[in-house]
């Protein structure tokens, strides 16, 4: 309870831009104020190891809470997506790899000095507090129900070691949101195609009904996520103009809310752009949007005006080839073909 009270705690205080150094003074001065008896060494101590597991990372714009610890801090104690949630948070620390990848072929009964062992002291005594593991007289092994979302996130990883978040992961936390087995509330865009994801598979057998709602406060959570996941890969930052202020910021999806296909699409940070409240508008309404190689096109509505430097473009404009992943390549084809004013003859927006 207390990591997720620090996680909490850091969540709040990240897009004020601080660094390691005075985000330890502020989460400190909060605990103190909310009577927790822990002194400046042991946060210190605390936040040092989320910066050494990577569940925190340092940008030139601050500290950063990445996804999964995010989704852990948030989500309700001794829940199956709690344990999943911590699993993903440390899986890119190879101990943790290793032992888990290792345990899944058989799942076999260990002992704690084992487990402590390979997995790592502090992770072992972390993971015992969720429901990860089952017990009988001080030996353990991964509750059965969890192993198949465990391979699932592994395999994902595996393919793809550098990913913000799991498809698997994001998934599910979507689905303890959003109550989508609910049938009393109306769902639109049922009929649309969805989104090519690679693991399709995965979210349609974790979010089986397609759509979205009618009213989008249905997702007032999951889209608070969908922007703190866009700043944490976007660096706090619009990768056009540079601005770096949280107020000036828009998590912008690239397919409309509007047209989704389905829950997962509305809230997946790859069907967005983090971008500053005049680029959002410009991007929105049609004005720009970007081939397969990250390249700006700008519209010819655009180019009318003499002075893009007013609007902080610049034609040869290229989004950093880690933002163009598969599935937002993809939705910016949507953007290109459904969005985008390509010529004089388009609608206005």
């Amino acid at each position: 309870m207390l990591l997720k009270k620090l996680l909490n705690i850091l969540d709040s205080i990240e897009l004020q831009g601080i660094d390691l150094h005075d985000a330890k003074i502020q989460v400190y001065e909060i605990l103190t104020n909310d009577y927790y008896s822990l002194s400046y060494q042991e946060v210190c101590r605390i936040l040092d190891f989320l910066k050494e597991y990577s569940l925190i990372h340092e940008t030139i714009h601050g500290i950063d809470l990445n996804p999964a610890p995010t989704i852990y801090a948030k989500c309700n104690q001794n829940s199956d997506l709690e344990a999943l949630a911590l699993f993903e948070s440390f899986i890119n620390n190879e101990n943790c790899f290793t032992f888990f990848k290792k345990q899944l072929k058989k799942n076999e009964w260990i002992t704690k000095d084992f487990m402590e062992s390979k997995l790592d002291y502090n992770l072992f005594h972390l993971f015992i507090q969720t429901t990860m593991f089952e017990t009988e007289n001080e030996i353990y092994r991964i509750r059965p129900v969890l192993l198949d979302q465990l391979h699932s996130i592994m395999v994902e990883y595996s393919e793809n070691p550098k990913l913000l978040i799991s498809i698997t992961l994001e998934a599910l936390y979507t689905s303890a949101i959003v109550r989508h087995e609910d049938m009393r509330i109306d769902y639109k865009n049922t009929h649309l195609p969805m989104t090519k994801y690679k693991h399709l598979s995965t979210i349609l057998s974790i979010i089986p009904r397609k759509g979205i709602p009618h009213d989008r406060d249905e997702t007032k959570a999951l889209q608070t996520f969908y922007k703190d996941t866009l700043f944490n890969e976007f660096e706090h930052a619009c990768p056009l103009c540079g601005i770096q202020i949280p107020h000036m910021l828009i998590a912008s999806h690239i397919k409309p809310f509007r047209d989704c296909a389905h829950i997962f699409e509305a809230i997946d940070h790859n069907n967005g752009l983090l971008l500053c409240r005049n680029h959002d508008y410009l991007f929105d309404q049609g004005y720009f949007t970007f081939d397969q190689q990250g390249y700006i096109i700008l519209s010819q509505k655009l180019l009318k005006y003499d002075n893009l430097d007013a609007y902080v473009i610049k034609k040869n404009y290229k989004l950093p080839s880690s933002y163009l992943t598969d599935e937002r390549l993809q939705f910016l084809d949507y953007h290109r073909k459904h969005i985008f004013i390509d010529s004089d003859s388009h609608k206005d927006k």
